[in-house]
C-alpha cells in the first residue's frame, strides 16, 4: 500500500470510533460523524457501503442491548415503513430537481430546528400517529433524494417527550433500518465489493468507540440532558458542513 492508503485507513479508525462513540451516546451519529472526516479521501462508491455496513452491523450489536420498548415498536414500524415507500419517491425526485439544491434545503432546515431547540431547550413535541408517518416519509424522501435522512428523525424524537433511554433505543432501530435501506439502494445502483476488507478496520474501530462510550454511561460522567444537547450540536455542525460543501460544488 501506498502512504495515502495508509493514510485513509488510520483516518477510517479514527472515524469510526468517534461515529461509534456518538451512536453508543445517542443512538445515532455514526455517519454523520464518518462521512465529512472521510469524504475526499475515499471514493464515494466505497465510503458510503462502508459507512453504512458499519451502521448497519453496529446497530445490529446495539439491537441485542438496547430492545425498544414493546409499546414503542407500533412508532418504530411506521418510522421504518414510512422511509420505505418514500424512498423511491426521494431517488426520483433526485433526477428531476438539482440534489445540491435539495441538500442545501433539507440542511438548511436542520439547520434551522437543531438551533431553535437549543436556544428553546424546554420545547417538546407530542408523538403521534400522524407525525410518525410524516416523519418516516420525510426522511425517507430526503433520503432517497439527497442522501439526508437521519437528521429529521433524530430531531423529532430528541425533541420529544418520550423518556431518553426509550427514545435512544428507538433512534438507533431506525438509524439502523435506514442504512440498511441505503445499503440496498446502493447495491441496485451497482458497486463492486473492493471496499468488503475497510470492514476488518472500521467496525472493530466503531465497537471501540461503543465501549468507550459504555464506560462514560456507566460511570455517569455525562448526564442524558447533555447528551441529549450534544445531538443538537452534532446536526448543526453536520448541516453547516453539507450547506458548505454544497456551496463549493
Amino acid at each position: 500500500m501506498n502512504s495515502f492508503d495508509w493514510f485513509a485507513i488510520a483516518l477510517l479508525a479514527i472515524s469510526a470510533t468517534l461515529g461509534g462513540l456518538f451512536r453508543r451516546l445517542s443512538g445515532f451519529g455514526g455517519a454523520m460523524v464518518m462521512s465529512p472526516l472521510l469524504m475526499g479521501f475515499l471514493p464515494l462508491a466505497v465510503l458510503i457501503p462502508v459507512v453504512m455496513f458499519i451502521e448497519l452491523l453496529g446497530g445490529v450489536w446495539l439491537a441485542r442491548n438496547w430492545r425498544v420498548a414493546k409499546e414503542d415498536r407500533p412508532r418504530m414500524y411506521r418510522l421504518l415503513l414510512g422511509a420505505a415507500i418514500f424512498l423511491p419517491i426521494g431517488i426520483l425526485v433526485s433526477t428531476q430537481f438539482s440534489v445540491q439544491l435539495l441538500k442545501i434545503g433539507a440542511s438548511s432546515a436542520v439547520l434551522f430546528f437543531a438551533l431553535y431547540l437549543l436556544l428553546q431547550p424546554h420545547v417538546q413535541v407530542n408523538l403521534s400517529k400522524i407525525k410518525d408517518n410524516l416523519v418516516g416519509s420525510g426522511a425517507g424522501l430526503l433520503l432517497g433524494s439527497c442522501g439526508i435522512g437521519g437528521p429529521v428523525v433524530a430531531l423529532y424524537l430528541n425533541a420529544s417527550t418520550l423518556e431518553f433511554t426509550r427514545a435512544r433505543a428507538l433512534l438507533s432501530q431506525v438509524t439502523s433500518g435506514m442504512a440498511l435501506f441505503a445499503i440496498i439502494t446502493a447495491s441496485l445502483i451497482g458497486s463492486d465489493l473492493t471496499w468488503l476488507p475497510l470492514l476488518l478496520v472500521g467496525l472493530p474501530a466503531f465497537l471501540l468507540g461503543f465501549y468507550i462510550a459504555h464506560r462514560i454511561d456507566q460511570e455517569h460522567l455525562i448526564s442524558q440532558a447533555k447528551i441529549k444537547k450534544i445531538c443538537l450540536y452534532l446536526l448543526v455542525v453536520n448541516a453547516i458542513f453539507n450547506l458548505a460543501i454544497s456551496a463549493l460544488i
